[in-house]
């Protein structure tokens, strides 16, 4: 009797390893191995509390006037190589000098390491974060903080995505005139459109709440859970409405204001998931002040409905008084392989600002 409880004990003991090996084996086969060299990297960084690839040189020249912070993610290359050769290649316009930094987050065993350790050697405008790759929310807040320590020589920042297209002549010729004569506010427009909540924000001694985009206003949580990803519980959110937020396709920031955002959104034991909402909106109520709306114009249509816009406000005729386009979407931005759209509307862009590009001796592309 006794021997007989004693064999299926055993038995029982037999069982659970060899189905603890099956499924040890088998989560080994389905999980793709890390490269060389990644998980010393990811610890090396975690250890050290920085990134796993930055280019801490990235702001060495005395004077930045503009950081582009373009969040991305590690299979992203064509969406990167597309806006380096398109929007992200004017760095110097406008005597305006500028950097684009793109933002990516980490993925275990993605097999992504020696690609983006690559792309970072080469490029030098990589920031490769230890936070995961899909928390959007921390993964700009550390790109912040990173900027405070690297660039603290940065006057401006202009945070988008990599699915977009930013006129960033435009923008340049913006940092430019705001650069020029910054205590005087009164009467100050760029191609007609007033521009004085820019300059009345930079001159409040002492607040520091230049923060710009295009302005929503409060909204109501999706509480609807068959929303999926894009349902918010009580517990996630608590108030019946949004604060007032501003757009994630792009907004606008000087770094004294960019570092109290950090430095009160480190303060939050759980950011909110939605970035937008929670850097523009929840942050700035938190410290008593609100996104401002930016004058100038986006669109989230077709790549045509973006080359007309541009065309259709040429910036050459003085009779305009349509606010300009700053920042519209690809098609990338609604999951289509149309990497054609950033060259169609860059090559369009150069065309329409042809003449004061032509007249402006400093840029280079």
């Amino acid at each position: 009797m006794r021997r007989s409880r004693q064999n299926r004990i055993f038995l029982l003991l037999l069982t659970l390893l060899i189905f603890y090996i099956a499924w040890y084996v088998f989560n080994a086969i389905r999980r793709p191995s890390r490269e060389p060299g990644e998980e010393q990297a990811y610890l090396h960084a975690v250890s050290g509390a920085l990134p796993i690839i930055h280019n801490p040189k990235l702001c060495s020249k005395n004077k930045i006037d503009l950081i582009l912070v373009i969040i991305s993610s590690g299979t992203h290359f064509l969406e990167r190589q597309a806006v380096r050769e398109t929007w992200g290649s004017m760095t110097h316009a406008f005597n305006i000098h500028s950097q684009r930094l793109f933002v990516v987050g980490y993925q275990e065993s993605s097999n992504l390491y020696s690609d983006l350790l690559n792309e970072a050697e080469h490029e030098k405008d990589i920031l490769y974060l230890t936070q995961d790759d899909n928390s959007m929310t921390v993964k700009e807040l550390h790109a912040y903080r990173w900027l405070d320590k690297y660039c603290p020589n940065a006057t401006f920042t202009f945070k988008t995505e990599d699915d977009l297209f930013v006129n960033s002549i435009l923008l340049h010729e913006l940092v430019s005139e705001l650069n020029r004569q910054p205590e005087v506010s009164q009467n100050r427009s760029l191609y007609n459109i007033s521009l004085e909540p820019l300059f009345q924000a930079r001159s409040n001694s002492g607040v520091h709440t230049f923060l710009f985009g295009w302005a929503f206003e409060p909204g109501k949580p999706q509480r609807n859970t068959s929303m999926g990803q894009y349902y918010v519980s009580y517990k996630e959110y608590s108030k019946e409405l949004y604060p007032r937020y501003c757009s994630g396709f792009g907004y606008f920031m000087d770094s004294e204001t960019r570092r109290l955002l950090v430095e009160q959104g480190f303060t939050e034991r759980r950011p909110f998931r939605f970035s937008d909402i929670f850097i523009t909106g929840i942050l700035p109520e938190q410290l008593n002040f609100v996104c401002d709306v930016l004058p100038f114009t986006y669109t989230q249509g077709t790549t045509e409905q973006c080359i007309n816009n541009i065309k259709r406000n040429n910036l050459k005729d003085i009779r305009v008084s349509t606010p300009p386009l700053l920042v519209c979407s690809t098609g990338r931005h609604i999951a289509q392989n149309t990497f054609s759209d950033y060259y169609r509307i860059w090559t369009v862009l150069k065309y329409v600002y042809g003449d004061r590009m032509h007249g402006n001796k400093q840029n280079k592309e």
